[in-house]
């Protein structure tokens, strides 16, 4: 067999890519899905530095090197938060796999209020985070569709 007539046999053997259609109605609701997204994360976001911080002024024994290293991971994503890109979203996800394996220990020793809130609050960042990260891509998507086409 020949080189071409192998890379012949590869590209029959391929799936068709699949086209993604978004219509102006989709987008309408789309872009109402990515605003909310963008409003859970932003608060959940916002919250958890919150809570970090109460955390630190409320308990004697946490330390200030504690409350700089819970922080600081978070603060990284403010750039990306302000100007959203759905990368920001999908790195945040994999910084919070890393807050919740933390937490969840935390959370099953003692039963404080505040890791309750950290649990809450990093579960709902996650999962809001991951669907704003896909909601962008259509988002743009659809914009760079619609530039094409125009």
């Amino acid at each position: 067999m020949t080189n071409t007539q192998e890379h012949d046999d590869m590209q029959s053997d391929e799936k068709p890519k699949k086209v993604i259609v978004i219509t102006d109605a989709d987008s309408v609701v789309l872009h109402k899905k990515l605003r909310m997204g963008q409003l859970v994360c932003n608060s959940c976001y916002i919250a958890l530095l919150v809570v970090f911080t109460l955390n630190y002024f409320i308990n004697d024994n946490v330390k200030l090197a504690t409350w700089l290293v819970s922080l600081f991971p978070l603060l990284i994503f403010i750039p990306g938060l302000l100007k959203p890109k759905h990368r920001t979203y999908s790195w945040m996800c994999f910084v919070l796999l890393m807050y919740f394996l933390i937490i969840i220990p935390l959370l099953m020793s003692s039963w404080h209020w505040s890791y309750w809130v950290m649990t809450i609050l990093v579960s709902t960042l996650f999962i809001a985070a991951m669907m704003t990260s896909r909601w962008l891509q259509y988002w743009n998507y659809y914009l760079s569709t619609k530039t094409q086409n125009s």
